[in-house]
């Protein structure tokens, strides 16, 4: 079994080689296609993983909480939040 990974703030993540993010034009919906598995993806959740470019997680966060002009702690948790959910469902990985 492998150890759940436990992202922090320089934990940089990266989508897993099989998983892709896609926009489905015919339904207008974005979706991540995972090996047997297709995520439909809400807005917010596109733009945190639009953000995996190869900066920390701390650097997104601080990204976020400049261009929305909200609470860091607040952009930190729901951004680690969702990350953290994706890592464990084996659709990114921690570099």
């Amino acid at each position: 079994m492998t150890e759940r990974v436990i992202l922090g703030e320089a934990s940089v993540a990266r989508l897993k080689r099989a998983s892709r993010l896609r926009y489905d034009k015919a339904r207008e919906i974005h979706t991540l296609l995972a090996p047997e598995r297709v995520v439909v993806l809400n807005e917010t959740s596109v733009m945190i993983l639009e953000a995996l470019d190869g900066r920390a997680l701390g650097a997104i966060i601080d990204d976020f909480a400049a261009r929305f002009a909200a609470p860091r702690e607040t952009i930190a948790q729901d951004v680690t939040a969702m990350l953290q959910d994706f890592t464990d469902k084996g659709y990114l990985e921690v570099v």
